[in-house]
């Protein structure tokens, strides 16, 4: 496999050394919030607490409804999903049809956090540089059927060979890189 992986030094870099550089710039607020993803069950708190993190602020009072009546409404689901060994995604995208696709796959992130990772434009825009496709287009205005058909299609089979590294290492490099990107720092860096 042929990836773009820099690390702004000159030498070549491995995706590893690509994941440990870039997961180290993370900064993210309400850190603290995320360590909710390990509980064995979540209770409605819970749950508004990770998706404030996900947010990085307070949830607006539209975003709360939602999340009260798409998410805290199936708490019961939510947790019959958790404490099973694997999700029958067939179902899961039946119960939480009606969620934004990033509110989607971040419930299923909190639900199987070693299985599937986070999804959202900035980890979008750093597989795609990674991988030499375009990267400059990707933003919250791609549709939804393109965002769950490039993280079933290409992003999570990715992922799935990354044996060994932690998924929550490179939620931070991938979202890290990408949010860099975006900035178009790294065009400067290279002229």
């Amino acid at each position: 496999m042929n990836l773009n992986l820099p690390i702004l030094q000159s030498e070549q870099s491995s995706l590893p050394q690509f994941i440990n550089y870039w997961s180290g710039f993370y900064d993210y607020p309400k850190e603290e919030l995320y360590t909710k993803v390990d509980l064995l069950q979540f209770s409605a708190q819970d749950i508004i607490d990770l998706y404030e993190w996900k947010n990085g602020m307070a949830l607006s009072a539209a975003k709360m409804s939602s999340l009260n009546k798409k998410i805290i409404a199936k708490l019961d689901i939510v947790n019959q999903l958790k404490a099973e060994k694997k999700i029958d995604l067939d179902y899961f995208k039946n119960e939480f049809f009606s969620l934004s696709f990033v509110w989607k796959i971040f419930l299923l992130h909190i639900i199987k956090p070693k299985t599937y990772p986070i999804y959202d434009q900035n980890i979008h825009r750093c597989f795609n540089f990674i991988h030499a496709r375009e990267h400059i287009g990707i933003s919250s205005s791609i549709s939804e059927k393109s965002k769950e058909q490039f993280y079933f299609e290409d992003y999570l089979p990715f992922i799935e060979t990354l044996n060994g590294i932690s998924l929550h290492k490179i939620d931070r490099a991938f979202f890290t890189f990408g949010q860099f990107l975006n900035t178009r720092n790294l065009e400067r860096l290279l002229e």
